[in-house]
């Protein structure tokens, strides 16, 4: 995933910055392993994971509603 098409999902799911989203950036954007970014960022791996997740659930259903 691009940057941009990063900073498109996040406003599309309101990621309010901070470290959900800079976690999330790191694992989407830069292909870092969640269990770094957690340790590196001070959260819990399940915290990187969920969001994480939670932008790969938005990501299939904007797919879907776009017919892709």
């Amino acid at each position: 995933m691009t940057s941009e098409q990063f900073e498109a999902l996040a406003k599309l799911i309101r990621l309010r910055g901070g470290q959900s989203e800079e976690a999330a950036r790191r694992v989407l954007v830069g292909g870092e392993a969640p269990g770094a970014v957690a340790a590196d960022l001070g959260v819990t791996p399940q915290a990187v994971t969920n969001v994480v997740r939670r932008c790969k659930s938005a990501l299939e259903l904007a797919r879907i509603a776009a017919g892709h």
